[in-house]
This record gives structure tokens, sequence and C-alpha cells, in this order.
């Protein structure tokens, strides 16, 4: 008799959209969606959207994975990879009280130094892993409750993040690793406990939390209630998943010093296995604690945040204003050579539009691919002088899906770029981990070979 197949849903849930991956659990066979998460931006800065149409999307994605599943089998667990750092209030009865608050919001000016006083961000950076830059994530958005809205802080019930609360409306229990709590920028990486002092200064009780757990570990269950809003069977594992580049990290094998993970989405992020925490931390790079629970690397990040924004607003102005903006960014540039026919840009400053008008729409492609590239390689170029280099990389996200990235990016850097799962990396991950956390395969190495993409 043949042995059923054991199937895993993978989530990567992004700024812009949630992807997800039902994959078997040999690789034989695999099904891919991805629902938008639409936002709404306040006039104060804001960057929101309502904890329901947040889940109503999260659930959307987990139904369709669910109606795709073959019917020979059993879905026998899920993860979530998150790019977080987005807040949510609720009440006593775990009803939201506030919008979540994405963590590209800007309305927090200078409420932070209200609140916190004579902050010492680098001590917090030792210990969080991040640095605070005091206006941005969701320590910066309490800070600003504690300000304007006191009493909306003061009688909540429970403080969490967008994905603790998809995994409590899955569930039941709430939960929260070290690895997707970073962004939330109250959890010592190191001991893996919240921070008392800042808790006390926030007037918030440790109670109102998500109680931290081990990153892979099972949270518990899916219930009947939420089965029938998301499709997935009743008792289905839900594991604890990860920041979403250490995610894909996971998912394309990315496992130790040397090697190099570029995940382009939202923002461009270089993910570094880094086998001494203090290495990472000298090089001022975001932290992760990775595999270092087992004795592994932590993950050392670099950002270029929001870019994807700079290149849509640049391509839409110069190139074209389409739907199909991206391809005709990649098309038009692999019309021009390097150099771009002398145009330079920036995409971090305001444009010279009569200059660059002068040019034809390839050689303005062009440029705009060449500066993300160098700006890229210019980072790199700064966390080398710390004796972190890199000789091959993997490159995920949207753009890895036009060969013209990964080329360049090898031109300018010189290291061998290789491409896998696109913009399915992270739900990969997420399913690798959910997959070695249940026992399916040995280690990480063997989930990551299984699963690969075999098409």
């Amino acid at each position: 008799m043949t042995a059923q197949k054991k199937f895993i849903i993978g989530l990567d849930i992004g700024t812009s959209s949630i992807k997800g991956i039902l994959v078997a659990s040999d690789g034989s066979e695999r099904y891919t969606a991805r629902v938008p998460f639409v936002y709404t931006c306040p006039e104060n800065g804001g960057v929101e959207i309502p904890a329901e149409k947040y889940l109503e999307a999260c659930f959307t994605l987990l139904k369709e994975l669910s109606a795709r599943f073959p019917g020979k089998g059993e879905i026998v667990g899920v993860s979530a990879a998150s790019a977080s750092g987005n807040l949510l209030l609720l009440d006593d009865n775990n009803v939201p009280v506030t919008p979540i608050h994405n963590w590209q919001d800007k309305r927090v000016t200078d409420e932070t130094e209200h609140i916190l006083g004579d902050f010492d961000t680098d001590a917090y950076f030792r210990s969080t892993g991040w640095a605070f830059d005091k206006k941005t994530f969701p320590l910066a958005m309490l800070c600003w409750y504690k300000y304007h809205h006191p009493e909306i802080l003061a009688s909540c019930g429970k403080v969490c993040m967008s994905t603790e609360y998809l995994y409590y409306r899955l569930t039941g229990m709430w939960g929260i690793g070290t690895s997707a709590g970073t962004p939330f920028y109250l959890i010592d990486q190191v001991t893996g406990t919240y921070n008392a002092d800042i808790l006390e200064q926030l007037g918030i009780d440790a109670c109102k939390l998500p109680p931290v757990g081990k990153t892979g570990s099972v949270l518990g269950t899916v219930t009947e209630e939420a089965s029938v809003h998301c499709g997935l069977p009743v008792g289905t594992p839900v594991i604890l998943g990860t920041f979403d580049h250490p995610s894909a990290a996971r998912g394309v094998g990315i496992c130790r010093e040397g090697q190099l993970l570029l995940s382009c989405g939202t923002s461009w992020v270089g993910f570094y296995p880094v086998q001494e925490r203090e290495k990472a931390v000298a090089a001022k790079m975001l932290i992760d604690p990775f595999l270092s629970d087992n004795g592994g690397p932590w993950g050392g990040m670099v950002s270029l945040a929001s870019l994807s924004g700079q290149i849509e607003s640049f391509t839409r102005t110069y190139v074209d204003n389409s739907d199909t903006w991206f391809r005709e960014l990649v098309d038009q540039s692999a019309k021009s050579t390097f150099g771009a026919g002398g145009l330079s840009i920036n995409l971090l400053e305001a444009p010279d539009d009569a200059e660059i008008r002068k040019y034809e729409k390839r050689h303005i492609a062009r440029a705009i691919m060449e500066n993300t590239v160098n700006m890229l390689a210019a980072r790199m170029a700064e966390i080398a002088k710390s004796g972190i280099v890199c000789e091959e990389a993997v490159m995920v996200g949207g753009p890895s899906e036009s060969p013209l990235w990964a080329e360049l990016i090898a031109e300018k850097t010189g290291m061998r770029v290789k491409v896998m799962h696109g913009a399915y990396a992270g739900a990969v991950g997420a399913a690798v981990l959910a997959g070695t956390a249940l026992g399916l395969y040995p280690d990480q190495e063997s989930a990551c070979a299984a699963l690969q993409d075999r098409g």
C-alpha cells in the first residue's frame, strides 16, 4: 500500500502581500498563491490596515492553498515567515482596539524622546540586535500611544504584532519566537526575555505580551472556528516561524559564513550567516538569532530600506507607467549597455528631470538598475571592512525572476550569483522550518534539499 503524501504550508507575510506555498514533503508537488494587503494612509503619516482586513487576506490565501490540496495525503503543518514590526493593540477579550500599524508608519516625531528620555540606543542595539531610529517599528509606536493616547495603552489587554495575532486566531494560543520577535524591539536576543526596563517606562505589564517561545516549536493547532474561516483541517499544527530573510535563507540553503542571501522585496536586504554575534554587532548589522540555538551562525543583515518604492517611482516617471512597469524596466535596460550611455542616476536624491529626459528610455532603465546594484555593492564593501566577506550568493524575491539583475550584481561584485525560488523563497523556508520541527526531515539541510523546485 502506497504511503500517503504529507503536505506542508509555508507562508511569507510580507509588507505588500502574503505569499504561500503548499508543498509535498518529498518536493514532488507544489502550489503557490499570493494575496495583497491594502493599507490606508492617514494624513498624519500613518500606514495602517484594519486587523480584520489583514486577517481576511491571510485566510483568503490559506483557503486558496487548501482548495488546491490534491486530497491524497494530509496537511501536516503550517508556519509563517514575516516581515513584521507591525503593532496591534487588543482589549481584554483579544478584540483589536487599534488598526495594525505597518513598520513604514511615519507619524512618530519626538514622542520617543518624551517617553524614554535619555535612551542609550547603543546598549539597546546590543540587546535587541536591531538599531533603533526612535521613529519606526512597534517601540516607537508604543511611545506615540503613551504620549498621545495613554488611556488606550493603559487599558489594552494585549500588545502584539500582526503575525502573532494571526497565530492566535488560528490556534487560540499566544506566542512569539525570538526571530520573528526581533522587530518588536522589546526582546533581548541573548536571554530570550522581554526588556523589563522598557516595559516599565511604557507602563506595560509583561503578561500583556505574547510569551516568548522557541523558533520552530509547535504553538498550537488549528481550531474548529479557524478551520471554517481558513480552510485548514482542524488539528493542523502551527509552528512558530521566523523573520522573513532568515526564512528565505533556510529555503535556499544559505547557512554558513562566506555565503550571502540577497533578498529583494520592498527593501533590498543582504543576509549573512555570521558565526560570532559580536562580529555582526561590531559591523552594526541587523542581527537575527538564525541557527544560533543549535550552535550554528547568527544572521547579520544590511538593508536598503524601501528601495523598491524608489525603483518603481523612477521607472514609472521616466520609463513606463503601466502595470507592466517592472518588466519594461528590465526589457529596456537589456537594450542598453554598461554605463547607461553616460547617464548616472541616484535613486535616493531628487531627480534632475531635465537632464534625465535627454536620454533614451533604454539608458534611463539601465541607469536605474545600475544605481541599485552600485548601492548594494557599496553596502557590501562596508561590511567587508569588518571581515565579513562572501564568494557566493543566492538571489530571491521578485527581481530575481529577471536574470539581468543577477548578471549585473555578479558583474559588479565578482560573486557567483544563483537564483532560487523567486518571490517564494521565504515561504519555502517556512515550510523547511515546519517540516523539520515536525520530524519529516532529520535536519534543515535535508529539508532544503527535499523541497527544491523540480520544475
